[in-house]
């Protein structure tokens, strides 16, 4: 598992570099307002792309763990449902986008930005994850993010060009398809004939999952996006430069809990309390990770935000500050989250996410009108606390961790001494 982590975080780290550099870059050709323009239309490209998602990810790389022969049946009937996803939500992202009144540049941007989601039913990482196959998984995040970087710096020139970036991620994540398609034929001897057949278990408890991710994107990128709809430019541009970090360091978060659901799963369907003991050695070596990290994270925001995007950003140091609490909260709170996913609870796991949307979708523009960008960090932290408290209250009812994985404060000093 160690070794596994170990290839998805070196790639990840190589693909966020080249990411982090890609953005930089477009921060400064494109000035506060044109950046606040891509990552709006970066934002609402997420959110239909988790809807064409779904929960089939977890979903299907949990079965794969518990049933290898069953690959490419999952395979057959993942990709087709999410290719009809993907055309219905290009459709609805074309009326939004025409719909939606804003500037020539922003609305081209949109268009091509949104075609990415037609090869998104092709990316198969989820399918390597459930063969432990994290190398491949690796590659095909590496592939993505080269591709992407090289044609930003090749195609976007200046402010009126900012639509380009949408071709860059339309054919980055095209490539990274094509890829992942190629090795699973090659490695798994995996078939992609797609029968119209789609078992009542995977609409049941992969959408389930997949409104969670829904959620989540209402309370991490819709958080972009709803600023979009009631800020100025200006400031959708700082609070997104300060998202784009707390996105890319997350990703760790979510890449070490990628790497734990096999293991999770297997350990709960053997019900000899592994699933406890695994999931206790892991909190005592996140909390101390994520207390620390929180520290030195709201020490150098504000520096780290001038270096990577100009001067002209400084006032997004205040909210990157406020998410070294969310993201220290979610690496606590993904323990029980994602321990709620491999033992079949994926409903209750749901319900935390939609506390966090709702949370969400009320706290930060609250937060925003009380105290600008700041005060909008201020209420997705607050409402990450709310999944975390929720999400433990759930898994100590469903899961039995009573006796072994509680975030005391006497637990709490004890790591932070």
């Amino acid at each position: 598992m160690f070794k596994n982590f170990l290839s998805l975080a070196g790639a990840e780290i190589a693909a966020k570099v080249l990411t982090f550099a890609a953005f930089a870059y477009l921060a400064r050709v494109a000035g506060p307002e044109g950046f606040g323009y891509i990552e709006f239309a970066a934002a609402a490209v997420m959110c239909a792309g988790l809807i064409v998602e779904q929960g089939f990810n977890p979903f299907g790389a949990r079965e794969i763990a518990k049933s290898p022969e069953r690959t490419s049946a999952l395979v057959s009937e993942i990709v087709l449902v999410r290719i009809l996803l993907a055309v219905v939500l290009y459709g609805a992202l074309v009326v939004f986008a025409l719909a939606f009144d804003r500037t020539a540049v922003q609305t081209k941007l949109l268009l091509v930005y949104g075609l990415s989601l037609l090869a998104m039913p092709l990316l198969l990482q989820w399918v390597f994850q459930g063969h432990d196959r994290m190398q491949t998984v690796a590659a095909i995040q590496v592939i993505r993010q080269v591709v992407f970087a090289g044609l930003v710096f090749a195609l976007v020139r200046n402010a009126p060009q900012i639509w380009l970036v949408g071709v860059a991620e339309t054919i980055g994540l095209a490539s990274a398809a094509l890829f992942g398609v190629w090795m699973y034929r090659r490695r798994l001897s995996g078939s992609l004939r797609l029968r119209w057949q789609v078992s009542p278990q995977l609409l049941r408890e992969g959408m389930t999952i997949g409104l969670s991710q829904i959620f989540w994107v209402v309370k991490m990128s819709g958080a972009t996006l709803i600023l979009g709809l009631i800020a100025s430019a200006e400031d959708v541009g700082y609070f997104g430069g300060a998202m784009r970090i707390l996105m890319a360091l997350h990703t760790f978060v979510w890449l070490y809990f990628f790497n734990l659901l096999p293991a999770m799963s297997r350990a709960w369907a053997v019900g000899d309390g592994s699933f406890a003991a695994l999931i206790a050695r892991s909190m005592k070596l996140v909390l101390l990770a994520a207390v620390v990290g929180a520290g030195i994270w709201v020490a150098v925001a504000p520096l780290v935000v001038r270096i990577v995007y100009g001067e002209k950003f400084s006032a997004a140091g205040v909210a990157l500050q406020w998410f070294a609490g969310v993201c220290a909260v979610a690496a606590i709170s993904g323990h029980y989250r994602f321990g709620l996913i491999a033992a079949g609870h994926q409903t209750a796991e749901m319900l935390t996410a939609l506390i966090g949307a709702v949370a969400a979708m009320i706290l930060i523009p609250v937060g925003y009108s009380t105290a600008g960008v700041g005060g909008a960090a201020a209420g997705l932290f607050a409402t990450e606390i709310l999944i975390a408290v929720s999400a433990w209250w759930f898994a100590r009812r469903r899961l039995n961790l009573a006796s072994g994985v509680n975030l005391s404060g006497r637990e709490l000093s004890e790591v932070v001494h």
